[in-house]
């Protein structure tokens, strides 16, 4: 029996960010870089304290 291949393609499109999803985007890596500066901060103060 044959199977005939069938081709096909899937074209994703990326979606339109408005600015206010920029700007909450870029908020939020604005504090997660904060937070992680923080927390070498902290690793950095007490290192024997934050070894795994």
């Amino acid at each position: 029996m044959y199977i005939p291949m069938i081709f096909f393609s899937i074209t994703i499109e990326r979606r339109k960010l408005t600015p206010e999803q920029k700007w909450a985007r870029y908020q939020q890596k604005k504090a997660i870089a904060q937070w992680e500066e923080q927390k070498h901060q902290v690793y950095s103060q007490f290192p024997e304290y934050c070894i795994r």
